[in-house]
C-alpha cells in the first residue's frame, strides 16, 4: 500500500526538515502515481483525476521525456518501499543542451526541474527546502561523476513562487518578460492586416515546423550564433536545444486537452505560422487552463535571421507582426484569452509596436520565473541563457 493519503498521521510526530532522518529517493512507479494524486488539486486544471494521471503518463512517454524523466520523493529514512510517506516531491528531466565558451561549442545535457510540490498538511516543517537541498547534492555529485562526454553543467526551473526561494539553492532568476495580446475574430483580423499593410502569414503544420525551424541549416546557424557570441564576451553561453522533440511534447499536451475538452472537433493541426520571403517562423501551442481566462496560446519559439540594417529590421518586424496577427486569429478560434511570447528581442518589440504602440512588456515576478543554476564548484559562474523562450518549459 502506497502512503499517499496519510491524513491520519500526527503531523507533530514527523521529523522537521533539518532532520537527518529525511532522505531524497527515486519514486517507484506506484509512488510516482501517488505523488501525482497528491499534487492533482493544484495542477489538474479542468481534468478529472483519472484524466490528469493519464495526461502525466502520456507526456512521460513522449520522445523528450521518456528516457530522462525521474520522479523524486522526500521521505523518512527506513520506511520500506510501498509504505513510504511522501512529504514532498519533484521531477527532473534530462535535456539536450549546448555550452559555448571562448568560441567553442560543446554539446552537453541539462536538467529541467518541475512539479515541485509540498503537501499542504505537512507545510511549515521545511520539507520543500530540504528536498531542494538534497536534490542539489545529487545534481552536483552527478556532475563530478559523469564523463566529459555526458556533462550536465547546468539545471533550470520555472518558479511560480517568486525569485527568492530557489535562489537560496543557486537557481538564479533570469529575465522573465513577455508580451500578452488579445485574440482576434476573423473580421477584425482581416481589417488589421489591410490596415497595417502587412504580409499574410502562412500557417504551419507539424511537418512545416520541422522543415523550416529544425532543419540542418537552422541548427548550424544557431550553433554559429552561440560560437560568435562566446567570442565577443567572457561569459559562458548556454541553451536548451530547441529540437523538434520539444515542440512535439507541447503539442502532445495540447492535443490531449483538445481531445477531452472539444470532443466534437478535430485536433488542432495548425502549429505555427511563418513568412517565407522574410524567413521568419514561429511555433506555438494552446495551453488550456482551469478557466477560459487562463487559456493561452504560447508562441514557443521564433526563428529568423538577425537583421543587419534599419531596412531589414523593419521588414523582419512587419513579417513578425503579420505572424502575431495570425496567432491572434488562432487564439480566437480555440477560445484562448491571449497570445503570449517570452523574452521578446528588440525586433519583436518593434513588431508589437507596429500592432499596438501602447502594449507594454510584462515583467513576471511571481509566475514562470526562469531560473538557472550552474552545477558544482563553479556555481557563481557568469552564464548567459540564450533562447530563453517558452519551448524549454515543461
Amino acid at each position: 500500500m502506497i502512503a499517499a493519503d496519510n491524513s491520519y498521521l500526527d503531523n507533530t510526530a514527523l521529523p522537521l526538515g533539518e532532520s537527518p532522518e529525511l532522505i531524497l529517493v527515486q519514486a517507484t512507479p506506484e509512488e510516482r502515481i501517488a505523488a501525482i494524486k497528491l499534487n492533482s488539486p493544484a495542477w489538474k486544471g479542468p481534468l478529472d483525476l483519472d484524466a490528469y494521471i493519464a495526461r502525466e503518463n502520456h507526456l512521460a512517454q513522449q520522445a523528450l521525456t521518456k528516457d530522462g524523466l525521474t520522479s523524486w520523493l522526500l521521505v523518512v529514512r527506513g520506511q520500506p518501499e510501498g509504505e513510504r510517506t511522501i512529504l514532498s516531491s519533484c521531477e527532473t528531466y534530462k535535456k539536450k543542451a549546448v555550452l559555448a565558451q571562448n568560441g567553442k561549442v560543446e554539446h552537453v545535457s541539462a536538467l529541467s526541474i518541475g512539479s515541485v510540490f509540498s503537501r499542504p498538511e505537512f507545510r511549515g516543517k521545511g520539507y520543500a527546502k530540504r528536498m531542494m537541498q538534497e536534490l542539489v547534492k545529487k545534481i552536483d555529485a552527478c556532475q563530478t561523476e559523469l564523463k566529459a562526454t555526458n556533462r550536465v553543467p547546468f539545471s533550470l526551473l520555472y518558479s511560480d513562487i517568486g525569485k527568492k526561494f530557489y535562489a537560496q539553492f543557486g537557481w538564479r532568476p533570469y529575465p522573465s518578460t513577455h508580451f500578452s495580446l488579445p485574440p482576434l475574430p476573423k473580421d477584425e483580423y482581416d481589417r488589421a492586416i489591410v490596415r497595417g499593410n502587412l504580409p499574410k502569414a502562412r500557417t504551419l503544420v507539424a511537418e512545416d515546423v520541422h522543415r523550416f525551424m529544425c532543419n540542418d541549416d537552422v541548427v548550424q546557424k544557431e550553433l554559429d550564433i552561440l560560437r560568435v557570441a562566446s567570442q565577443k564576451s567572457a561569459s559562458a553561453k548556454v541553451a536548451v536545444v530547441p529540437d523538434f522533440d520539444h515542440f512535439k511534447w507541447h503539442w502532445a499536451r495540447e492535443e490531449y486537452y483538445a481531445k477531452i475538452l472539444f470532443k466534437d472537433r478535430a485536433p488542432p493541426l495548425i502549429k505555427g505560422a511563418g513568412d517565407e520571403q522574410s524567413k521568419v517562423y514561429c511555433a506555438w501551442n494552446r495551453n488550456f487552463g482551469e478557466t477560459a481566462e487562463e487559456n493561452t496560446l504560447y508562441i514557443l519559439r521564433w526563428v529568423y535571421d538577425e537583421p543587419t540594417s534599419p531596412e531589414e529590421t523593419e521588414k523582419t518586424a512587419k513579417a513578425m507582426a503579420a505572424i502575431i496577427r495570425r496567432a491572434q486569429l488562432e487564439a480566437h478560434a480555440w477560445n484562448m484569452s491571449k497570445v503570449q511570447f517570452w523574452n521578446p528581442t528588440p525586433v519583436l518589440e518593434r513588431a508589437v509596436a507596429i500592432l499596438d504602440p501602447t502594449a507594454q512588456v510584462v515583467h513576471r515576478e511571481q509566475d514562470s520565473v526562469a531560473c538557472l543554476r550552474w552545477s558544482g564548484a563553479e556555481q557563481n559562474k557568469d552564464v548567459e541563457w540564450i533562447w530563453n523562450e517558452k519551448y524549454a518549459w515543461c
